[in-house]
């Protein structure tokens, strides 16, 4: 069986994404719970991973307990 993401679920994601960099934006870490909290964004690092690719820079750190903050660097990235 083949998952295939659906138009409902790439709209969804471009807002989580959009949501999360403006989060970031201000300066604040963000971490997995936050992110579930604030935007329902259960793939935190999906959308870390989709910044990263165009061209924000953004610093994961990870606790003891393998759980991840996530910092942004550089306010600029490419345009898609």
């Amino acid at each position: 069986m083949t998952f295939q993401r659906t138009h409902e679920d790439h709209k969804r994601h471009a807002r989580q994404k959009d949501k999360v960099l403006s989060h970031l934006q201000t300066g604040a870490p963000l971490t997995q719970d936050t992110a579930r909290e604030l935007f329902g964004c259960m793939r935190l690092a999906s959308r870390i991973s989709e910044l990263k690719k165009s061209g924000h820079v953004i610093l994961s750190l990870r606790n003891d307990q393998g759980c991840s903050t996530y910092l942004l660097l550089s306010p600029e990235g490419r345009e898609e």
